[in-house]
C-alpha cells in the first residue's frame, strides 16, 4: 500500500506522521475505577440525593438521570474515585459491552455500580471531549471486535482493556476535532428537540382538529356519527408462509413491526400475482393500519407493489364520497381502540372495526384539517430528514478527523506558505467545495469568482476562514486561502481544477466537481439550519451575476464594510469614490453600472455589518 506524504501506517491504520499511538495504560487512569462491586439488592434505593449509574441507564451517548437508582451518603463517600465528574467518560464493562456515556451535565452527585468504567486523563495533553469521541470511532469498535472475535464475551476485562490503542494528535488538533464533533453533535440535539417540539404541536393539532374541539376559521354546523363500515369496506390481508418469502425478490414484505419502513423479507411476483386475483389487494390511496401488534400504525397506500403480513394489516376500500382518505388516515392516528367496559383491544377483528363510530364533517372541512395535518407531517419530515444527513455526516465526518485524512491545525508543511499565527479552518475547505458545487458552469465561473463568493460568504453569514483579505486589482483578494483550497481540493480529490492557457501569458482556473463532491455536502449538511439556508441564499443570488458584477459587488461590500468598521459617514457618493480609490482597473467600469450594483446590494439584502476585519491597501 502506498502511503501519502505526511502520514505512516500504524497497527491501528494510516495516520498523520506526527500524531503518536497511545493506550489507555500510557494515557488514562482506570485503576481503582471500577463502580462498586457486591451491592446488596437493599441497597438499590428508588429515592435519595446520591445517583448509582448502572449499565442499563446508559442512552445515546449519554445517561438517562430518569432510571437511576440511588445510594446511601455512606456508600457514596467510600470511594472518591469512582464519584462522577463532568468530563468523565463511562464504559459498560457488563451485559451489553463497550456502550459510552459522556458527562457533561451532572444533576447531582453520583457514583457506580460494578458494571461501569470510568475513564479519567491524568495528564494534561488528553482532551476529555476528544478522548469520548475515540470511544465512540471505528478504533474502539474494531477493538471490541478483536476482542470478542467468535466467542460469547459479556464482560470487558480492566487487562484487556487498558491496551486499547489509538491515535493521538497533540492537543491543541484534539481541541479543534472535539471543538467541530461537539458543534455537529449540538445542532444533531437541537433537531432532536425541535422535531420533538413539533410533533407534540402536531398530536395536540389531531386531538382538537379531528374530534372538533376547535374548528377551522368559515366552518359551521354539526358533525355527523359514522361507523367505518358505512364509511368503506374493511378488509384483511390474507396469510403468507415463510416459505413464501426470501431475502431478495420482486415484492417487498412487511411484518408488522416495520409496517411503513423497511421491509423484513420479499415475496415472487407469481405470489403476488396470486394474491392480487384471489384477494384483491388494496388500491393506490386505501388507508392501511394495523390490527395487530402496534394497533393503529397508518400509512396511505402510495399504490406501489407490496405484502403485508396476515391478519395484522387492515384497509379501508373507500369511494371517498363521505371521508376522505387522507382526513381517514389523520383520525387513526389519535382513535382510542377500547373494549366496550374500556379496556385494552389486543387485537382489532373486522366486525370491531366496522361497528366502530367517528365523527365526520363535511367534505370541505375535511380537507382543510387534512391540509393542515399533512403541512405539519411534511415539515416533520424534512426535518427527520435534515436529521438523517447531519448524523450521515458527523459519521463520515468523524472518520475524517479522528483518521487525520482532514486536519484543522496548520501542520508544518502548511506552515511554510503561511503566515506564522495564521490558522484556517476546515470551514474553508467545506464551504469552498459546497460553492463549487453551487455555482459550476455559471457565467464568468472560475478562481475569481470563486474567491469573490468565498469573501461574500464569508463576511455576510460571518463565517471566519481566517481572514487575510488584501486589496488587489479585481476586489478583496487572499491567496493563502485560495491555494489552502486549491491543495485540500487536490489532496481529496473534491474539485478537479483545470488550467487553461490565454495565449497572453494568462490563465483561467476551471473548477469541477467530482463524484468526491459528496463527502463535502456531508459535512456542509451538519451546519445548522440557518447558516445553510443564508449561504445558499446568498449563492443564488451570486449564480446569476456574471464575473464583472461579482467583482463589483464584492468591491462595494468591502469598501461598505470598511466605512461600518471605521464608523466613517456612508453615502452613495463616498461608496463610489471608495470603489474607484480601490485601484485603476475600476475605471473600467462606468458610474452606473456600479450603481446598479450598489442598488442590487441593498435590494438583495446583501449589505454589510461591519463584521469582519477591515481590508487594507495591498
Amino acid at each position: 500500500m502506498v502511503v501519502e506524504k505526511g502520514y505512516k501506517q500504524t497497527e491501528i491504520g494510516i495516520i498523520p506522521e506526527d500524531w503518536k499511538i497511545k493506550n489507555i495504560e500510557q494515557s488514562c487512569s482506570i485503576k481503582a475505577r471500577i463502580g462498586w462491586q457486591g451491592l446488596t439488592k437493599s441497597e438499590y434505593q428508588k429515592l435519595g440525593n446520591y445517583i448509582l449509574i448502572t449499565g442499563t441507564d446508559f442512552i445515546n451517548g449519554t445517561i438517562n438521570w430518569n432510571t437511576c437508582s440511588f445510594v446511601s451518603k455512606e456508600r457514596f463517600e467510600q470511594d472518591k474515585n469512582i464519584q462522577i465528574k463532568n468530563g468523565d467518560i463511562l464504559i459498560t464493562k457488563d451485559g451489553t459491552i463497550g456502550k459510552i456515556a459522556f458527562l457533561d451535565k451532572i444533576p447531582k452527585a453520583g457514583t457506580l455500580n460494578s458494571g461501569v468504567f470510568v475513564i479519567r486523563s491524568f495528564k494534561d495533553d488528553i482532551n476529555q471531549t476528544f478522548l469520548a469521541y475515540i470511544f465512540k470511532s471505528k478504533y474502539f469498535e474494531e477493538f471490541l471486535n478483536k476482542l470478542t472475535a467468535g466467542s460469547t464475551i459479556n464482560h470487558l476485562y480492566q487487562k484487556n482493556f487498558i491496551y486499547f490503542n489509538f491515535p493521538l494528535p497533540d492537543y491543541k488538533e484534539q481541541t479543534a476535532i472535539a471543538s467541530v464533533l461537539s458543534d455537529i453533535d449540538k445542532y444533531i440535539l437541537s433537531l432532536e428537540r425541535l422535531i420533538a417540539k413539533k410533533k407534540a404541536i402536531k398530536q395536540g393539532a389531531m386531538q382538537n382538529l379531528l374530534t372538533g374541539k376547535i374548528r377551522l376559521k368559515g366552518f359551521k354546523g354539526e358533525w355527523v356519527e359514522k361507523k367505518l363500515g358505512e364509511v368503506g369496506d374493511v378488509k384483511m390481508c390474507k396469510r403468507i408462509f415463510k416459505e413464501q418469502t426470501a431475502n431478495s425478490g420482486d415484492i417487498p414484505f412487511f411484518k408488522i413491526g416495520t409496517f411503513g419502513g423497511e421491509p423484513d423479507a420479499f415475496i415472487s411476483k407469481e405470489v403476488y400475482d396470486d394474491f392480487l386475483v384471489k384477494y384483491n389487494f388494496p388500491k393506490k390511496g386505501d388507508v392501511l393500519f394495523s390490527a395487530a401488534g402496534t394497533i393503529g400504525r397508518t400509512i396511505v397506500y402510495d399504490g406501489n407493489p407490496a405484502y403485508y403480513q396476515d391478519s395484522n394489516i387492515v384497509w379501508i376500500d373507500n369511494d371517498e364520497k363521505i371521508v376522505l382518505n387522507v382526513y381517514l388516515a389523520h383520525y387513526f392516528k389519535v382513535i382510542k381502540w377500547a373494549t366496550a367496559d374500556g379496556g385494552i383491544v389486543s387485537r382489532l377483528y373486522n366486525e370491531y372495526i366496522r361497528t366502530t363510530q367517528i365523527p365526520i364533517p363535511l367534505l370541505p372541512e375535511q380537507t382543510a384539517i387534512a391540509t393542515i395535518l399533512s403541512d405539519m407531517d411534511t415539515e416533520i419530515e424534512a426535518l427527520q430528514s435534515k436529521l438523517q444527513k447531519a448524523k450521515l455526516a458527523k459519521q463520515g465526518v468523524m472518520q475524517q478527523l479522528l483518521t487525520g485524512k482532514i486536519r484543522l491545525v496548520n501542520t508544518s508543511l502548511q506552515s511554510k506558505k503561511l503566515s506564522e499565527n495564521r490558522i484556517i479552518p476546515i470551514a474553508a475547505h467545506i464551504v469552498g467545495g459546497h460553492i463549487v458545487k453551487e455555482l459550476y458552469g455559471s457565467k464568468g465561473w472560475g478562481r475569481t469568482k470563486l474567491q469573490k463568493s468565498m469573501h461574500l460568504v464569508g463576511y455576510c453569514c460571518q463565517l471566519d476562514f481566517g481572514n487575510e483579505y488584501i486589496r488587489n486589482i479585481a476586489g478583496p483578494d487572499d491567496q493563502a486561502l485560495m491555494n489552502y483550497i486549491d491543495s485540500k481540493f487536490k489532496q481529496y480529490r473534491h474539485v478537479r481544477i483545470e488550467v487553461k492557457h490565454d495565449g497572453r501569458g494568462g490563465k483561467h482556473y476551471n473548477y469541477i466537481p467530482t463524484s468526491m463532491i459528496a463527502e463535502i455536502e456531508q459535512a456542509f449538511n451538519s451546519y445548522p439550519i440557518e447558516t445553510q439556508d443564508t449561504i445558499n441564499n446568498l449563492l443564488n443570488k451570486i449564480k446569476k451575476m456574471d464575473l464583472a458584477r461579482a467583482e463589483i459587488v464584492s468591491t462595494l461590500y468591502a469598501v461598505w464594510n470598511n466605512r461600518i468598521i471605521k464608523r466613517q459617514s456612508i453615502n452613495d457618493d463616498l461608496l463610489l469614490r471608495d470603489f474607484y480609490n480601490w485601484s485603476e482597473h475600476k475605471s473600467d467600469f462606468s458610474q452606473d453600472l456600479v450603481l446598479r450594483g450598489l442598488n442590487y446590494m441593498r435590494r438583495g439584502n446583501i449589505i454589510p455589518t461591519g463584521w469582519g476585519k477591515y481590508i487594507d491597501k495591498k
